[in-house]
């Protein structure tokens, strides 16, 4: 291990020690907090546009996600790289080595979404084509894309470094800057499009700018919280050595995620065919599912965070009951959220969509038809995001590839053979198909035990006995 580093002057979450239960829970609230905010403007978007320019509008904006999807995709597998070696060096009280991978990191993020962002914007407008996008909706959707990628730098600077400040042990700090971010996306949503009558671009530039703003002021505070982690003598901003290290990681994870959005792009193609009115109550019936998932995919990400810094620390019986822990949570967050679906549901797809303009109610209708299934969903997908969380901390991205694939392979090929036959139930049937198809490979790798060779850096000394309570 590297010479001994001072540790930085800020206290961090350490989850190496202390009740697990309540390690968790209390790191999961900010993120779940600043998610609901970063979903709240999404939404909001949406029910400026179904309300004040119409559901056509809706539905360009909804068919967009799969393409965006597709970069955030890529920005969280390389954040992803990073978090997990961040994380585990923090857990080894390797404080130089945190700060070098956290510098290459934001270097390399740089230079890939510049380049991402050129391609997004000369090809946006040929792949809405080819997923059979509607024509009352295809030049929205298409101006639409175009300003999103005009500014994607700003969102991947901002996911690296959220991320960072989660492998740091530090949930509060990003949902500081999603609450600035959201009140900004949502007056200035509010301006140019009811105000300016902006349209579709109006909400898409809102974004831009408060994407924007975000990224810049937490970049600025994350080179301030950089500054107490002391240099180590070998020390470099940018480290071809830790790129490796990264890279080797983030790859399988970014594939990961592209193959979960490949997905949904080529789900959406299907979703398309059905007509505005079904893609419009699908598109608002995700907004309210993706709130409704959050607490359960929050806590996903904190198992990851937990299960690296203990790897990183020698911890491994703390892992295993930290990972028990996480599974009675999941389920009981995945209870409350599909109550709250069941009452509410058409109420919810109701916000989206002015009742009184033609075709609402065929919006509502279809809206809350995907609703009702997917809530029982949400208990699948909550074992999906614990282990995968799990696979994730402890730096088994191969493993993690091969089971999202699976998962998204299935459920890709069932969208196709059965939507001829049933509808649109074949969405959300092939979701629970999928999702179960990653529970089950997930949970055997965890019994079988291979995760635990996949370390990156690793406390040679022997594991500490737990503190009274550390199991509650």
């Amino acid at each position: 291990m590297a010479e001994a580093i001072a540790r930085p002057k800020k206290r961090h979450t350490d989850m190496t020690k202390g009740p697990i239960a309540k390690t968790l829970f209390f790191f999961t609230l900010p993120m779940f907090l600043g998610n609901l905010f970063q979903q709240l403007y999404n939404m909001v978007d949406s029910i400026v546009v179904g309300n004040f320019v119409g559901p056509s509008a809706l539905g360009a904006v909804g068919c967009t996600f799969p393409i965006v999807f597709v970069a955030i995709a890529v920005a969280s597998g390389l954040g992803m790289g990073c978090s997990v070696v961040t994380s585990q060096y923090l857990g080894a009280k390797d404080y130089g080595s945190v700060r070098m991978s956290v510098t290459t990191s934001l270097i390399f993020n740089l230079v890939v979404s510049i380049a991402l962002s050129i391609l997004g914007m000369a090809a946006s407008g040929t792949v809405l084509k080819w997923m059979r996008t509607s024509p009352e909706t295809i030049d929205m959707a298409t101006e639409y894309l175009f300003i999103y990628f005009l500014g994607l730098t700003f969102m991947f600077m901002y996911n690296t470094i959220a991320g960072t400040f989660r492998a740091l042990g530090d949930s509060k700090t990003p949902l500081y800057y999603l609450i600035l971010s959201s009140f900004l996306n949502i007056g200035l949503d509010l301006l140019f499009v009811i105000q300016f009558g902006m349209g579709v671009a109006g909400v898409a530039w809102a974004t831009m700018i408060a994407q924007g703003v975000c990224a810049v002021f937490s970049f600025i505070h994350l080179m301030n919280r950089l500054g107490q982690f002391e240099k180590r003598a070998d020390h470099r901003v940018f480290s071809t050595e830790m790129l490796r290290t990264i890279v080797r990681l983030a790859i399988p994870s970014m594939l990961q995620q592209l193959s979960v959005s490949i997905s949904s792009v080529l789900c959406q193609t299907v979703i398309n065919g059905f007509g505005p009115m079904l893609v419009s109550g699908y598109t608002a019936a995700n907004k309210i599912e993706s709130i409704a998932g959050m607490p359960i995919m929050n806590l996903g990400m904190a198992v990851s965070t937990f299960v690296a810094q203990n790897i990183g620390a020698g911890k491994m019986e703390r892992v295993k009951k930290g990972f028990k822990s996480a599974l009675i949570m999941v389920l009981i967050f995945a209870a409350a959220s599909c109550v709250l679906l069941l009452l509410f549901g058409p109420n919810l797809v109701g916000i989206f969509v002015n009742r009184e303009v033609e075709g609402a109610a065929e919006v509502i209708n279809w809206g809350t038809y995907h609703l009702v299934h997917m809530a029982f969903i949400l208990f699948i997908q909550g074992l999906m995001f614990t282990g995968e969380g799990m696979l994730k901390g402890a730096g088994d991205m191969n493993l993690l590839v091969f089971c999202t694939l699976t998962g998204m392979v299935l459920r890709t090929i069932c969208v196709f053979a059965l939507a001829p036959k049933v509808g649109f139930a074949a969405i959300w049937f092939s979701i629970g198909l999928g999702s179960l198809t990653e529970v089950i490979i997930a949970f055997w790798r965890y019994f079988q035990g291979g995760w635990k060779e996949k370390a990156i850096v690793s406390d040679s000394g022997d594991e500490a006995p737990e503190e009274a309570g550390a199991e509650a």
